[in-house]
């Protein structure tokens, strides 16, 4: 309908305009051309209408409007500016080229509202500029002149190119096409002479000049954009930069305005002719602006390319340490104030190698948080309990915290979506995916250490309805109407009634009570939003009533976008159950890659490991979103509602200048940290993609001292560990921890990241970032004392896999119709020391899930794995291993390690009757290959005893 709408109207219009065309009525002809750009006009209108609505639903109009206004602003302002630029530049000759003079004009204009469009953010962050309070050290300029002035300038002056461009190619077409009586023709004789005499055409002259007044201005803007030079051994201007380039742009731009504008001035004029021969017969002179555009060329060869590359090569080069070390402890100071690494917290980590049971006692807290289940393990099974319905999905497990019965648990969180798509293709019909599937349903949670005995999580949220034994995690609301999956627009509130949730073999169904969405108040709106989805049907569907709510930008990442997409957003938001309801909270950050003298973020980055003879290469993108920014600040927290959609976005660094001034651009629309209600404060976290881009920057500007930096005597790379079947780079994980020296009830909620030298597999160190109250946002770096060795996670791998035991058991089970999966190696501080934790899994070939086998705890060169994490954990001070191997130790010990040696063969027939009763037979028969090896020790360290 909307289609054959509008192709009639433009077909009606049309018609008249031909009418009016062939009658040569004025009056037809414009009512023509009206009528069609009325008729896309008027379904652009639609459109905008449609947003304007979503806005409005969401309380942001303000925003909308202000928005709308600053583009409008540019776009206006851009397009007089292109337009004018190129009519005055070409005015001369505008009555006798007046057609070439308008094309020139109009493309001028539609160049420069394409430039204003593009400039609203700019523009808006120019006018609500702030100071930074800090200068940088060669023009002494603040930086907030960078950040918000530069990008515009640099956006105004290539306007200024493109003007000064299109009157220069106007001004030559102008010479050489030549417009008389209708016919155009080309004058070879005057193409001939050009170049030899003066004087020449006026219009010629002053795109010329015009040309050498943007020039010009270049060399103005270059001096600052020398604080990004890459011309030296570091980001930011170098010896040659200031001492050579800076001065050379000042006297480049005054001899490039001069000798642009000299062939305008008669007397220079004559004396920029240039004489081609001695032969007075022949006479023959090179014209002013040929003259004085060689002389440009010339000036610019020697001064910015000849003079800089021969001082660099024979003066800088041989002494550049010297030359270069005041330089690079600039590089170092703004490369760390823009990833705001000039707050690091450094300090030393003893690391002395000492685990006692005291030390075990005192921070028992800690260690009953340490994360034995893996996210991918986890998430696998979730997909396999959890989905319930093939239309359900888990987009990813996230990591949190909750205060649950007195004590301060970390959990593994995920929330149960609607996949649309997953439907039966028969069932994929209009009603269902607009009306009657609208919404995914509860979240799944688990703590990350506790484990049934059949090795699958301990759920405290779970199932459909949601269940849980906590009163903390009660949900009220579990439906999911905006989250990470729900990419379509849907109809609520309805006649026809939404699906809720199964219940056995029938479906309850339920209406939607919330706020969220536009509502279809009038038959108008219902028009509206019947152009923006699904046309014809959408608007003569009978299910819609006044009432009726459309949901569109649902997908929480694009909902935030779509409100402040001045921000740059995290990858991975998450989902919280605060006071029984479900909330989305993404990370959102302020970026700038105009911040002077700062290292851009590259985004990739290469680790290698092993012996120099078969050394492996590790290399990717990370953190992509933030590649190229030299400035980046974690400002801003987006809480989204999960049933309702609202947005609320919260300032957590109210001392960055950007975000300073988005608040005076748009007034109401970032809220400080303070509003935040405190059960949503409680969830807030340092995030993985910050600390890892800080941390790909500290670990090369953690050395402060410039000769150092220069030498890159103490790169330090991410540490490796193998996980699953690869070697990757060491993820930033989360942890419970208690910062050394401070006495605290409970633990805290930590992100950390291990580091290790280049080329070497020891620790060299780690940063955290802080999440929890008054603690968050700080960011802590320890350095381990370089005399003495830490294991690494990838020497940990080489550890298990050097065990005789171990090994062998893992091999037994890769070749028995199961595979081994290894999950994170994760280094935890305790006190002063460092303790390994990494869980092994077996997953069966016939099954979709893994189940946790061994917990492989490791601390100094002392290994010990067991089936829990306590029993793992016993075996490092018992001396033994406690997963099977022969005691070393007191006949005591002995005797104990025996007893629970007979415990798990046990408990392995019995694991192996159930398994057969269910059918699992390849599993089955892992457990009793388990028990006999078992009951094989066991016979043989009774031998040995009665030997003795």
């Amino acid at each position: 309908m909307y289609w054959l709408l509008l192709i009639g109207l433009i077909a009606l219009a049309s018609g008249i305009l031909r009418s009016g065309i062939v009658l040569r009525s004025r009056a037809r002809s414009v009512a023509g051309g009206v009528g069609i750009v009325g008729a896309l006009a008027f379904f652009a209108l639609l459109s905008f209408l449609s947003e304007l609505y979503w806005f409005e639903a969401a309380g942001y109009s303000d925003r909308f409007w202000r928005m709308l206004a600053a583009k409008v602003a540019t776009t206006l302002l851009g397009a007089v500016a292109g337009g004018a630029g190129v009519g005055l530049l070409y005015r001369p000759l505008a009555a006798e080229f007046r057609w070439l003079w308008r094309g020139a004009v109009l493309t001028g204009a539609a160049i420069g509202a394409f430039v204003g469009f593009g400039s609203w953010d700019e523009a808006l962050l120019f006018l609500n500029r702030v100071e930074t309070g800090v200068a940088e050290p060669i023009l002494g300029i603040d930086s907030g002149f960078y950040l918000f002035a530069l990008p515009l300038l640099d956006r105004v002056f290539g306007l200024l190119v493109v003007v000064a461009l299109l009157a220069f190619v106007a001004s030559v077409l102008s010479l050489f096409v030549p417009y008389s009586e209708g016919v155009v023709t080309l004058p070879s004789a005057s193409i001939a002479r050009i170049g030899t005499v003066d004087p020449w055409p006026r219009p010629l002259l002053w795109s010329t000049a015009g040309l050498a007044a943007v020039a010009a201005a270049g060399m103005l803007l270059a001096r600052y954009h020398l604080l990004y030079s890459q011309w030296g051994v570091v980001a930011g201007p170098g010896w040659t930069d200031v001492h050579v380039r800076l001065p050379a742009y000042w006297i480049v731009g005054v001899l490039t305005l001069g000798l642009g504008i000299a062939p305008l001035v008669p007397p220079l004029a004559r004396r920029l002719r240039l004489r081609l021969s001695r032969d007075r017969a022949v006479q023959r002179e090179l014209g002013s602006l040929p003259t004085a555009w060689l002389a440009i060329g010339v000036v610019w060869l020697v001064a910015l390319v000849a003079a800089p590359n021969l001082i660099q090569f024979l003066i800088v080069e041989p002494n550049e340490i010297t030359f270069e070390k005041p330089y690079i402890a600039h590089n170092i100071e703004y490369t760390r104030r823009g990833f705001r690494l000039h707050d690091v917290e450094e300090r030393q980590f003893p690391a002395t190698g000492v685990l006692t049971r005291d030390t075990v006692r005192q921070n028992q807290h800690l260690l009953s948080e340490a994360r034995l289940w893996d996210v991918r393990a986890l998430d696998a099974v979730y997909r396999q309990f959890q989905e319930i319905r093939l239309y359900y999905a888990f987009n990813d497990v996230d990591i949190d915290r909750y205060a649950l019965g007195g004590r301060y648990r970390q959990v593994m969180i995920s929330a149960r979506e609607l996949e649309q798509a997953n439907l039966p293709e028969q069932s994929q019909t209009f009603v269902n995916l607009r009306f009657k599937f609208t919404h995914g349903y509860g979240v799944t949670m688990a703590t990350v250490r506790d484990f049934t005995p059949d090795g699958l999580p301990n759920l405290l949220l779970k199932d459909i309805p949601p269940r849980s034994d906590v009163p903390e995690l009660r949900v009220e609301r579990p439906q999911i109407y905006y989250g990470e999956l729900t990419g379509d627009p849907v109809v609520v509130n309805s006649r026809e009634r939404e699906f809720d949730y199964p219940s056995g073999d029938e479906n309850v169904t339920t209406l939607y009570h919330g706020s969220g969405g536009v509502r279809l108040e009038n038959l108008w709106r219902k028009f509206v939003l019947g152009w923006r989805f699904d046309g014809t049907r959408f608007f003569f569907s009978a299910y819609m009533t006044p009432e009726t709510r459309v949901l569109f930008h649902r997908q929480v990442e694009e909902r935030v976008a779509t409100l402040a997409p001045f921000l740059e957003l995290d990858e991975d938001p998450y989902i919280v159950v605060v006071d029984g309801r479900l909330y989305w909270i993404l990370d959102a950050y302020t970026t700038s890659d105009y911040y002077p003298y700062s290292e851009p973020f590259a985004g990739r980055e290469i680790i290698e490991f092993g012996p120099a003879e078969r050394r492996e290469r590790l290399g990717g993108g990370v953190a992509h979103r933030l590649r190229g920014a030299n400035y980046v600040r974690n400002a801003v927290k987006a809480v989204v509602d999960a049933y309702d959609g609202t947005i609320t976005l919260y300032v957590f660094d109210p001392d960055d200048a950007l975000v300073r001034a988005w608040r005076h651009a748009f007034p109401g629309l970032l809220r400080s940290a303070s509003d935040m209600p405190a059960g949503l404060r409680d969830h807030v976290r340092y995030p993985a993609g910050f600390l890892l881009a800080q941390g790909l920057v500290y670990a090369k500007y953690h050395m402060a001292d410039p000769e150092v930096f220069y030498n890159q005597e103490d790169l330090w790379v991410r540490a490796t560990e193998k996980y699953y079947t690869q070697v990757q780079p060491v993820e930033p994980y989360y942890v419970m921890w208690q910062l050394p020296g401070v006495e605290a009830e409970r633990a805290e909620f930590v992100l950390m990241l291990p580091f290790t030298p280049k080329n070497r597999q020891v620790l060299i160190g780690w940063i955290a970032g802080l999440c929890d109250a008054e603690n968050y946002g700080r960011f802590l770096a320890y350095k381990f004392p370089k005399e003495r060795r830490v294991l690494g996670p990838q020497q940990v791998e080489t550890k298990i896999d050097q065990d005789r035991f171990l090994s062998g058991q893992l091999t037994l089970w890769d070749q028995r119709g199961s595979s081994v999966v290894r999950g994170n190696v994760l280094a935890l501080p305790i006190g002063d020391t460092l303790l390994y934790v990494e869980p092994i899994y077996l997953q069966a070939n016939t099954a979709a899930y893994p189940e946790l086998r061994y917990v492989v705890l490791m601390h100094g060169d002392d290994l010990s794995y067991a089936e829990t994490f306590e029993e793992a954990l016993e075996g490092l001070f018992a001396g033994t291993v406690p997963a099977g191997s022969p005691a070393e130790s007191d006949p005591a010990s002995a005797s104990a390690t025996r007893a629970e040696q007979a415990r798990r063969a046990s408990e392995a027939f019995e694991h192996y009757l159930r398994l057969q009763s269910e059918g699992r037979f390849v599993e089955a028969g892992g457990e009793l290959e388990r028990m006999r090896e078992l009951l094989q020790r066991l016979a043989a360290e009774e031998h040995r005893d009665d030997a003795g």
